[in-house]
């Protein structure tokens, strides 16, 4: 293989996280880079939280919260593995609460609870969540050697890793505790008696929303506390393993304008969270072939298209690698030219991986 900047970062870094705009090739360049990591190899993890599910279908996966291995034919003679996932919202979140509630037996309350099913399957933005919560528990599985996370396009991405402990203000909330607080002791006296205790406050919410819903939320709490603990001290990992030295952070774009302007205020953003970025990989870059073809074109408009379209990249390119390299010094530059194969199978994913 050849020794590519990203050959580089996929032997130095365990996890790999690939940031970029949406339609620049995100998740394409996600599979490459875990797909040379495993041709060269390594045990690969590939993880998805892309909306546009382009993960699942390249590589042939069903929308889930487990590992499954891609199926890679001999011949390409892979001295490693991969397996991926394309997250499921829910199943990671039905995993959580059952690796963090104190027992089987209130994980089976709590899975099968009104306000949980609702919580676990309506709240905006927890799948994002559930994605830190299900890479901690790949990082901590020593039988990867390289971990790939695709992210969402844009600022959703910056969500995800501007709140990795998102729960921990919600844990650490006084509000958070008083509220608990009544609902503990109505475990042990009762809510109806502590309504009637002149809970103002309680029974005015028991007016509006009626005892029995009342009753059901305070039931969620109450169980719930130990599984919130939980995924407060799993995203206080999922902080480290961010900012550890292990972990790489790739931004990829293409050279248009939109693109490039996205791209530079995400590395903003990503370097005022305090991250680090490694690498920046330009797809869709005009072949030489076509440059080298139109400059000895009979045809003066051809030729002229082409100049200045090559022309017009090249500045994009530049610029937008000396505004990352200003805020990441030791930031990498990889220019990829405009793949014609088909992308949406095994085979054309590991031909593309190749370019890399």
């Amino acid at each position: 293989m050849a020794d590519t900047v990203m050959q580089k970062l996929i032997a130095q870094k365990r996890v790999i996280v690939v940031l970029g705009a949406g339609g620049v090739g995100k998740t394409s360049t996600a599979i490459a880079l875990a797909l040379r990591g495993a041709e060269s190899g390594k045990k690969v993890a590939l993880l998805s939280i892309d909306p546009a599910k382009r993960l699942a279908a390249a590589m042939g996966l069903e929308l889930s919260g487990k590992l499954s291995q891609v199926l890679i034919d001999k011949s390409y003679g892979f001295k490693g593995y991969l397996d991926a996932t394309m997250l499921d919202q829910k199943e990671v979140f039905d995993s959580m609460v059952i690796k963090h509630a104190p027992s089987r037996k209130i994980a089976d309350r709590i899975l099968v609870h009104p306000v949980y099913k609702a919580a676990s399957t309506n709240l905006s933005g927890p799948l994002e969540y559930m994605a830190l919560a299900k890479l901690q528990e790949i990082v901590e599985n020593e039988s990867y050697d390289l971990i790939v996370l695709d992210t969402p396009p844009d600022t959703h991405a910056l969500d995800f890793l501007a709140r990795p402990n998102v729960l921990a203000g919600f844990m650490e909330n006084k509000v958070m505790s008083w509220m608990i607080k009544p609902f503990q002791l109505a475990g042990k006296f009762g809510l109806g008696r502590l309504l009637n205790a002149g809970e103002k406050m309680m029974g005015g919410i028991a007016k509006i929303t009626g005892v029995a819903s009342l009753h059901a939320f305070a039931d969620f709490l109450v169980l719930m506390q130990e599984v919130i603990e939980g995924f407060h001290r799993s995203g206080e990992k999922v902080v480290a393993t961010l900012k550890d030295r292990k972990t790489g952070f790739v931004m990829v774009s293409v050279p248009l304008e939109n693109a490039c302007r996205s791209t530079s205020f995400i590395a903003d953003q990503l370097s005022q969270l305090g991250y680090s970025c490694d690498g920046l990989i330009l797809n869709r870059c005009l072949p030489t072939a076509v440059v080298n073809a139109a400059a000895e074109s009979k045809v003066p408009s051809v030729k002229e298209f082409v100049q200045e379209r090559a022309s017009n990249q090249t500045a994009l390119a530049t610029g937008l690698a000396g505004d990352l390299q200003k805020r990441f010094p030791s930031l990498v530059v990889q220019k990829m030219e405009e793949f014609q194969s088909d992308l949406g199978s095994v085979d054309g994913m590991i031909n593309f991986s190749r370019s890399f």
